[in-house]
């Protein structure tokens, strides 16, 4: 079953649970939300068909479902997510096509009583941390219990999925299925529809993740790497052949909770993105400063072109201290710590 026609087959189940009218107001905001994420590996090579590695964080996109005035139709959104500067507004189109493709794939009725949409949370949104994904995912979530619809999680993710086409076009289904799901995935985009596992680890991995502030449009730096892979694709196939060997070594060292194999091996991968044209000065002097204080690897994670950098680091301590010394640099606009695995 292809990727369609599996958003097909659940929407057929849903149009039994369609067509309704708000039920409720949606107030408990903590119990619809979607996680955001960072790529340890796979970034743009996912779209055609090899595994990526992808960590959901623990801050999210929360979403609240209120009724507009009587006599008012259709939904209107309230934007409280605490962005970084611009994301929002350079956003805002690819947001109400998102919006709308989650209402209408649900289909919902707001031609008698219109709602707001009432977004928040901790996650702050900036590119390459998941931030369309969480949305669209807690989106749905706060949909299904306003609307009695009962949505499972696969169904909230088939939703996420067919949101996700309003910021990407065609998404390859790894940023909804981890602001979904959660935890540390391996994902696969496949002709059956997306397939994901989770990857136990029995080792605590440290992560610094750094925003640069600058917004990217995956749409256009995803049909940009699709023009590349047309007009060199031995280059391309060469490149996936590596990232492949990447992947199998990975796998294999997250499986032991080897963190310095990873962090080596997240350095290869960087410079395969940046071949591709992925990376730009900022992203490479936050990479650079994060190794130079002792990171065991950094990369670039998501779209590219500005986003968001990821530092892996072997303990706490050396954790703080990266995270600190990438906070005086002018190109990290923004400084997160997560841990991934471990007990």
């Amino acid at each position: 079953m292809s990727s369609n026609s599996r958003v097909a087959t659940i929407t057929s189940h849903l149009k039994q649970k369609g067509g309704k009218q708000l039920v409720r107001e949606s107030c408990m905001p903590l119990e619809h939300k979607g996680y955001g994420k960072v790529i340890l590996f796979g970034e743009h090579f996912v779209v055609y068909g090899v595994p990526a590695v992808v960590c959901a964080v623990n801050e999210f996109t929360d979403c609240k479902i209120k009724k507009l005035p009587k006599g008012e139709s259709g939904w209107k959104v309230t934007d409280n997510r605490p962005a970084v500067p611009g994301y929002i507004v350079n956003k805002a189109a690819e947001q109400k096509m998102a919006h709308d493709l989650v209402i209408n794939h649900l289909q919902l009725d707001l031609s008698q009583q219109g709602i707001e949409i009432v977004l928040g949370g901790p996650l702050v949104p900036t590119s390459g941390i998941g931030a369309s994904a969480s949305n669209v995912t807690a989106l749905a979530r706060a949909l299904s219990h306003s609307f009695d619809l009962n949505l499972n999680n696969d169904e909230v993710n088939a939703a996420a999925y067919v949101g996700e086409g309003g910021y990407h076009g065609t998404p390859s289904g790894i940023d909804n299925t981890a602001a979904t799901f959660g935890g540390l995935l391996s994902f696969r985009r496949t002709k059956d529809g997306p397939k994901f596992s989770k990857i136990t680890t029995p080792a605590k991995g440290f992560l610094v993740v750094v925003s640069t502030g600058i917004t990217a449009s995956t749409t256009t730096v995803v049909g940009e790497v699709r023009s590349i892979r047309q007009s060199c694709p031995l280059m391309f196939e060469h490149m996936m052949t590596q990232y492949q060997q990447i992947l199998d070594r990975s796998t294999k060292a997250l499986a032991e909770g080897d963190w310095d194999t990873v962090g080596r091996l997240m350095n290869e991968n960087h410079l395969l993105l940046k071949k591709l044209g992925l990376s730009i000065p900022e992203l490479e002097k936050i990479i650079k400063a994060a190794t130079a204080s002792g990171a065991i690897g950094a990369k670039l994670s998501g779209t590219g072109r500005g986003g968001i950098a990821v530092a892996l680091c072997s303990d706490a301590a050396s954790q703080q201290h990266v995270a600190e010394e990438l906070k005086k640099l002018p190109a990290a606009r923004f400084v997160w710590k997560y841990s991934i695995g471990g007990k």
